[in-house]
């Protein structure tokens, strides 16, 4: 859910300006097209469903040689025209040589969003958009109820001739089965238990 930027906030904001930023206010913001957007703080199931996810994802094997797996961080989409980062729920993505080198979109191979019925419709149009335009190969959102249970997981992959995402699978029967990156399957009781 994201809410109108505050007094303290402009509306419109440079990369150079976003690094400027205390680290307390660049975490609450993300930044598309280059406007700024305040994003809510998320309820507690919505968090855990992530990170557990997190750590799910990184337990199990991977086609790729070297993966982090993190929430809630930030993704550089892309600069031109103006500058745009988006702050996935759990970001996988390929090692970077550096410590502290933080990934952009060419570094991501999974991006997740946990949805809510508030927010489903931004995950499932701005920033499916978003991520496709990006590049990103596979784009999940983890479809969550009022009462905070994973009603679905949308599988959505690439197709980069078109530039956008096709879905790929509905998984519905209580397990989501990663066939892409990250291989193996977890289940949803795991993520809200």
């Amino acid at each position: 859910m994201t809410i109108e930027p505050s007094g303290h906030l402009p509306h419109e904001m440079t990369e150079e300006q976003y690094r400027q930023l205390p680290e307390a206010t660049a975490r609450e913001i993300e930044v598309v097209h280059g406007h700024v957007i305040v994003c809510e703080s998320p309820v507690p199931e919505h968090n855990r469903v992530a990170r557990r996810l997190a750590s799910a994802m990184e337990q199990l094997p991977s086609t790729e040689p070297c993966i982090r797996v993190e929430t809630d961080i930030v993704v550089v989409l892309w600069r031109v025209p103006k500058f745009t980062f988006r702050r996935p729920d759990v970001t996988v993505y390929r090692c970077l040589p550096e410590r502290g080198a933080k990934p952009e979109a060419g570094d991501a191979l999974i991006v997740i969003e946990v949805s809510s019925p508030s927010t489903m419709a931004e995950d499932l149009l701005d920033k499916k958009a978003q991520y496709a335009r990006a590049g990103i190969p596979l784009y999940l959102v983890v479809a969550l109820d009022t009462k905070y249970d994973i009603e679905e997981v949308r599988e959505f992959r690439l197709d980069a001739h078109a530039a956008e995402y096709r879905l790929h699978r509905l998984h519905r029967d209580g397990f989501v089965q990663l066939e892409h990156v990250v291989l193996g399957e977890i289940s949803f009781a795991d993520l809200v238990r």
